[in-house]
């Protein structure tokens, strides 16, 4: 897994190519900025749900649900809270266990990483 630093000079090495337009100059650190605040608080966290999912033995194969799961999550703990991020999640978790993961573990990534108790 690649840590925030290395996604944040691909991107960077991205953004500096010749397919951005010279106009776009004034919006590239923005984008640039933007990026790096995200990578540097995504990153840390995967890397907690990485842990876990190692804790409780799943297969590296079966990641992939897991991390979708984080994905939306941290998306929702972006744009809301309290009540409205605990319903949110509620219905997060019941999406995920229909589609086979495990609900104490989505509702522990939950807690653990977020903060956000599902009942």
């Amino acid at each position: 897994m690649k840590t925030s630093a290395q996604r944040i000079a691909k991107y960077n090495a991205r953004m500096l190519s010749s397919l951005v337009d010279p106009v776009l100059s004034a919006v590239y650190q923005l984008a640039c900025d933007s990026f790096a605040a995200h990578a540097v608080d995504f990153v840390p966290r995967q890397v907690q749900l990485r842990n876990l999912l190692n804790g409780w033995s799943i297969p590296t194969t079966d990641f992939g649900p897991y991390e979708a799961f984080h994905g939306e999550l941290y998306h929702l703990s972006k744009v809301c809270s309290g009540a409205a991020a605990i319903t949110s999640a509620t219905v997060l978790v019941a999406k995920y266990v229909a589609w086979g993961l495990v609900e104490v573990n989505l509702q522990l990534i939950a807690s653990d990483l977020y903060g956000i108790i599902v009942p």
